[in-house]
């Protein structure tokens, strides 16, 4: 079945049983399928218009990506510390830029209320399916799936300690547990000044999202761990910043067995993720495409397939599978 591209799309449920498909990687398309405003990624377009002043804007010359941004504040926060500079502006310049991207992820993204439990279970279902999970997506809707379930079988490799913390001396995964792995960070992971990253949990009083961006009582500089737009060099040096975000994008390399990225066109921006996966180019890759013109499909085929080294590519029709159905839609405002 699988060759050359040539502009075709098979049905999903044509080919959910050509192997025994073992990993999943969720990109942004999900996301989109559920809710449209996910479509507008470009967080730092939205923001530049509104919270982030001439000044702030300065810091984004060479990058949009809000993580690399702040990560370079802190460094300059704790030199200027070091020799004994006055670090309050460089402080009220980070605080500001985070709530600016705070802003900008909160205008897109929907509460969990407006989410159908049914939607949260076929994502969790088809979660399921797979012995490992990756997703590209910092939005909520994978964890809610996850929550739907009750975490099981899902684990995330953040632990009870105090607070829920990634330790990568017990990142292990046991037989009957499915790991899911958030590789440009999401919007329920924080990372302390000192480099070490946790989730946040609903409490009594506040959901994930309103805490999100919210300063951490006892560390001033915590930071959301979200590696947002920007060039794939861009995202690469972010996660290997992160011990948590270079942890999941190792697993993900070592991966070797049969795959589907679904809802990601692994472009020239996810060159790092095409990278990875190309480290096991014998085993069989499914990528997801939306209908189109054969024209178009051929010439998005040949870009993939010209990025990825895979002996075996199939694409499929995002529509014919569970997490592509245009029923999952919610419709309305935030």
């Amino acid at each position: 079945m699988a060759g050359e591209p040539d502009g075709t799309l098979f049905d999903w449920r044509d080919i959910a049983t050509l192997h025994k498909w073992d990993t999943l990687l969720l990109g942004n398309g999900m996301s989109i399928n559920i809710w449209e405003p996910f479509g507008y990624r470009k967080l730092y377009d939205r923001a530049k218009f509104g919270d982030l002043s001439a000044r702030d804007r300065k810091l984004f010359s060479s990058t949009q990506n809000f993580e690399r941004v702040l990560a370079d504040l802190l460094t300059a926060i704790r030199v200027s510390d070091a020799v004994g500079l006055d670090t309050r502006p460089l402080l009220e310049r980070y605080r500001n830029i985070q709530l600016a991207l705070v802003h900008a992820v909160r205008e897109v993204h929907l509460k969990l209320n407006r989410v159908p439990h049914t939607t949260r279970e076929t994502i969790s279902d088809t979660m399921k399916q797979f012995e490992w999970v990756f997703t590209t997506s910092y939005d909520l809707l994978a964890y809610w799936a996850m929550a739907a379930a009750g975490f099981e079988p899902f684990m995330d490799h953040f632990r009870y300690r105090g607070r829920c913390e990634f330790d990568p001396t017990r990142a292990t995964v046991p037989s009957n547990r499915i790991p899911v792995y958030f590789l440009h960070g999401a919007l329920h992971l924080v990372v302390g000044s000192s480099g070490a990253t946790w989730k946040l949990r609903q409490t009594d009083l506040d959901t994930i999202l309103d805490q999100f961006g919210k300063p951490i009582t006892g560390d001033p500089e915590a930071r959301p761990l979200l590696v947002t737009e920007g060039s794939a060099a861009d995202k690469l040096a972010a996660i290997e910043d992160n011990v948590y975000l270079s942890h999941a994008l190792e697993r993900l390399r070592r991966r070797a067995l049969p795959l589907v990225v679904f809802g990601s066109s692994l472009s020239e921006h996810d060159s790092h993720l095409a990278e990875a996966l190309s480290e096991s180019p014998d085993r069989p890759v499914a990528i997801s495409m939306l209908p189109a013109s054969k024209k178009e499909l051929l010439a998005k085929q040949v870009d993939i397939s010209g990025r990825l080294e895979a002996n075996s590519l199939l694409f499929f029709d995002a529509t014919s599978h569970p997490l592509g159905n245009p029923a999952l839609a919610v419709a309305g405002n935030p």
